[in-house]
């Protein structure tokens, strides 16, 4: 998956535009990004989930919007901020490779609304997330 996601993330441009959701490229790279960092140890988060771990499940089996946590909410303007957009696209791909690159033994942060999980759990997850974004913008 990793080599399927840097290709795909490179077909995005800053003027690509959504299929649904409110973000724009630039911010759904950057909440990516953030999605990474969060895996990798590099940020944490304050804020207690608002769901629980079934209510997530249900809401993305239902194909809708899995809320994000607040101080990574990009449409509000939270999270890791826009810079320059080809830079940031750089960020996120070092991070994805970074994330990708871990051993099976690496002791992951909780996520934030599944709590303790495993290598393959995160893997999992982190492949249903970037996919989901590059879809919203059709790529």
């Amino acid at each position: 998956m990793k080599d399927e996601f840097l290709n795909r993330i490179d077909l995005l441009t800053s003027d690509s535009e959504p299929k649904y959701g409110q973000m724009t490229v630039h911010q759904m790279v950057c909440h990516c990004t953030d999605f990474y960092r969060l895996a990798l140890g590099k940020i944490h988060l304050k804020e207690k989930p608002l769901l629980d771990a079934q209510e997530v499940i249900q809401l993305a089996q239902a194909k809708k919007t899995v809320p994000s946590p607040k101080e990574l909410d990009q449409v509000a303007g939270n999270g890791t901020p826009p810079d320059e957009f080809k830079a940031d696209i750089v960020l996120l791909k070092k991070n994805l490779e970074e994330f990708y690159n871990l051993n099976e033994g690496y002791d992951y942060p909780p996520h934030f609304y599944f709590g303790k999980l495993n290598h393959l759990e995160w893997k999992k997850i982190a492949d249903y997330h970037m996919n989901h974004h590059l879809r919203q913008f059709k790529v």
